[in-house]
């Protein structure tokens, strides 16, 4: 493309490349957005509330009244996409050339549609990041996404009645407004990319250590240490991890860190009368699965406390083995928590006592 990208320009990116989508994954994606992590302007809630509720959201999507909630929508269909294209860039993730762009999207092709990666390529060429003008021109010029024609989505779109000069103008306030919440989007954006991308390397610091360890065992025809604790237990499970449709698209049960025992921040259910001003504690938590990002845990509680009393709550029968300090239940609930980017594991639960959490 030829000429600057205006930000009508990379709108109407957004807008053709959300329409591609079908039925199907956009009513998943719809019900990501639901999720008490999802945070939106009101305007935009109410416009994905409609969505949801729309027997068909995919052939209504880019219908005017919808417009404010399509970039959001575009972020939570390319969330997935995004976090391993991230990995797979590396080093390379804040400011990619072409050849290396490409070389990530080749490795991803595996897991992802055209489509996808398509709302994905669009989704970054909406923000304000070194690679957005990158990503505006290969998703407009690579065929294989089918994005090619973008602009026709703007030119085809029902036009309202003419507005007069007044009410097209902005004051100079909106603009510096509007200039202050892209860069504020954007340096959230920055944020979350490095995280990925730290929780990228430390996925796969983690298989390789799993690897080398468990390969050194076997040809050695000993069991792995408790040094290579981090090797050797996921194999030895022997129940699957109960997840929800929403959760399995997003964690993967395999992940390095499954089993082991972390430190995480967990809110209380309810206010503390002796600390008022606090809203949650570190807790040690089970890592039930995890993504590029986050991690699903269940949380520990010591012996004696509410959770204990919980008939759903879980005992551990080989808590100091496992990394605990005293006698502990494990919540039924899971939590959804930021994985971390530095530090490690304190411990890794027994099978025994895995398999009495399913």
């Amino acid at each position: 493309m030829e000429g600057e990208i205006t930000d009508r320009d990379r709108a109407t990116l957004v807008k053709a490349a959300v329409a591609r989508v079908g039925r199907d994954e956009m009513k998943t994606a719809l019900g990501r957005t639901n999720e008490p992590s999802f945070q939106s302007p009101k305007a935009v809630t109410n416009a994905l509330n409609a969505l949801r509720k729309h027997r068909d959201p995919a052939g209504v999507v880019t219908r005017p009244q919808y417009r404010a909630a399509l970039p959001y929508l575009a972020a939570v269909l390319a969330d997935a996409c995004l976090s391993r294209t991230i990995e797979a860039l590396g080093d390379h993730s804040d400011d990619p050339t072409r050849e290396q762009l490409l070389v990530a999207i080749e490795e991803v092709r595996g897991s992802f549609s055209d489509i996808t990666i398509g709302v994905m390529l669009a989704s970054v060429a909406d923000g304000d990041m070194p690679a957005s003008d990158l990503c505006f021109q290969l998703a407009t010029s690579d065929e294989r996404f089918g994005l090619t024609d973008w602009a026709a989505q703007e030119e085809t779109a029902p036009k309202g009645p003419a507005r007069s000069p007044v009410d097209r103008a902005t004051t100079p306030e909106q603009r510096e407004a509007r200039r202050l919440k892209k860069q504020r989007d954007a340096e959230e954006r920055r944020r979350k990319m490095e995280a990925a991308r730290k929780a990228g390397e430390q996925v796969r610091r983690a298989r390789k250590e799993r690897s080398s360890t468990a390969g050194a065992a076997a040809g050695a025809g000993t069991e792995p240490s408790s040094a290579g604790r981090e090797a050797s237990v996921a194999p030895r499970l022997t129940r699957r991890a109960s997840l929800t449709p929403a959760e399995e698209d997003e964690f993967d049960r395999q992940d390095p860190w499954s089993s082991a025992v972390i430190f995480a921040w967990v809110p209380f259910d309810s206010a503390d009368p002796d600390h008022p001003e606090l809203d949650g504690k570190s807790r040690r938590c089970v890592v039930v699965a995890g993504s590029p990002t986050d991690l699903l845990v269940r949380p520990g509680y010591s012996d004696g406390g509410m959770k204990s009393r919980d008939w759903k709550s879980v005992p551990l029968r080989h808590w100091r083995r496992a990394g605990f300090d005293q006698p502990t239940w494990i919540d039924s609930e899971t939590l959804r928590v930021p994985r971390p980017s530095e530090g490690g594991p304190v411990g890794w639960l027994d099978p025994e006592d895995w398999n009495s959490l399913w």
